[in-house]
């Protein structure tokens, strides 16, 4: 056991409206525990990914936030995009996301709009069970602690949603990396937004990056915690890359 772990199982489990103590985000409101999301109450997490998005976020752009959880990073996207943007925060486990949507009235940020179900291989809307770790569906650890969630395919949904422009996307799924792009090809594809992926343990890179190729992006990408260097071959474990899209 590490010293962190073994602090979280001390802190507090249960989930109230905490303000954000430091960072980019601070003074904003999230709905969470201490046990499950320290570093967002604290203000210390994120911080390579915040500020890469600072650098690539527009104005009115269409962002998704692909494994929201309580909500940190789609706050920053949507402090972003601005009251003319959207955020489509896309969390399957149902106590979380009312969590998150809570999160997004307190901060009286229209623009995020919470969505139920997680992303997944192509196909229509479907269940799996999955088990849940800090409030996070986690398809990289076992036990007893499970939940079912929903999972569509991006493209499929996007499709009934009317298929607007996305600009960006963000990936923290914990696992089931190969599956969401799998799911979204197509708006990858004819779309090329930037893109932000964070690898998990067990999580095979090579069809990814043949995925992500053949959709037009760039290969190697770019380390977003910059301790990393473009020239590492690995994609690491719990690092977040960037893929920038080839001009078409």
């Amino acid at each position: 056991m590490t010293i962190k772990s073994g602090l979280r199982k001390l802190a507090p489990r249960t989930v109230r409206v905490h303000r954000i103590l430091a960072g980019p985000l601070r003074g904003r409101l999230i709905v969470t525990s201490l046990h499950d999301y320290p570093g967002a109450i604290l203000g210390r997490t994120e911080k390579p990914l915040l500020a890469w998005l600072r650098n690539n976020v527009k104005p009115g752009e269409t962002w998704l936030d692909v494994g929201a959880h309580y909500g940190y990073t789609a706050i920053a996207i949507a402090e972003l995009v601005g009251r003319e943007g959207s955020v489509f925060a896309f969390e399957p486990e149902l106590t979380t996301a009312g969590h998150l949507n809570r999160t997004r009235s307190l901060n009286s940020l229209d623009q995020i709009r919470v969505v139920p179900f997680g992303l997944g291989a192509p196909g229509d809307l479907r269940s799996v069970s999955v088990s849940v770790d800090r409030g996070m569906a986690d398809h990289t650890v076992g036990g007893t602690d499970s939940t079912e969630i929903w999972v569509i395919g991006f493209d499929h949904l996007w499709r009934m949603l009317g298929g607007r422009p996305v600009h960006g996307v963000k990936i923290d799924v914990q696992g089931m990396e190969a599956q969401v792009l799998s799911g979204m090809v197509e708006t990858l594809a004819a779309q090329r937004p930037k893109l932000a992926v964070e690898f998990h343990a067990g999580v095979d890179r090579q069809p990814i990056l043949e995925l992500l190729s053949k959709a037009g992006y760039r290969l190697p990408a770019e380390p977003i915690d910059r301790i990393l260097s473009e020239s590492d071959a690995e994609y690491r474990d719990d690092h977040s890359y960037a893929f920038e899209p080839v001009p078409a």
